[in-house]
């Protein structure tokens, strides 16, 4: 039930990102705190806060360098992570950026597009997490 959620909100803010190539605060805020909530009804507090970590880094990781990740990618992680676990999110994580990387070489070497253009993130990290439910 967890994991269709969290699919659910990954799909939603992906239509977002493709379309205007950033997320908007309030549903970030409302999809975390849903997920978040709902986790610490399930988990250890400590296993939810631990889960945590990944989408911590991903936000210091955007504070120190803005122009390599949003800051909504790593609240979305803070969200994923209190719901999947911390195992769970990095492997999600891995495979989320994975995509990114193999589409982001395509565009480089086939289609020869210069390497300042922004990708969006999360729809790799949607189908990331549908592969993740999958597996």
């Amino acid at each position: 039930m967890l994991s269709m959620a969290v699919i659910l909100f990954l799909g939603i803010l992906s239509v977002y990102d493709i379309r205007e190539k950033k997320l908007p605060l309030w549903l970030l805020l409302a999809g975390g705190t849903l997920l978040g909530g709902v986790s610490l009804l399930e988990k250890e507090p400590a296993a939810v806060l631990a889960g945590c970590v990944p989408g911590a880094v991903l936000l210091l990781t955007a504070a120190a360098l803005p122009q390599s990740l949003g800051t909504g990618d790593g609240l979305i992680t803070l969200a994923v992570g209190a719901a999947w676990g911390v195992t769970t999110c990095c492997r999600w994580l891995f495979l989320g950026f994975a995509f990114a990387a193999v589409v982001s070489l395509w565009k480089l070497l086939v289609r020869k597009e210069k390497g300042k253009e922004q990708i969006a993130l999360v729809p790799f990290l949607f189908l990331a997490a549908i592969g993740e439910c999958i597996i």
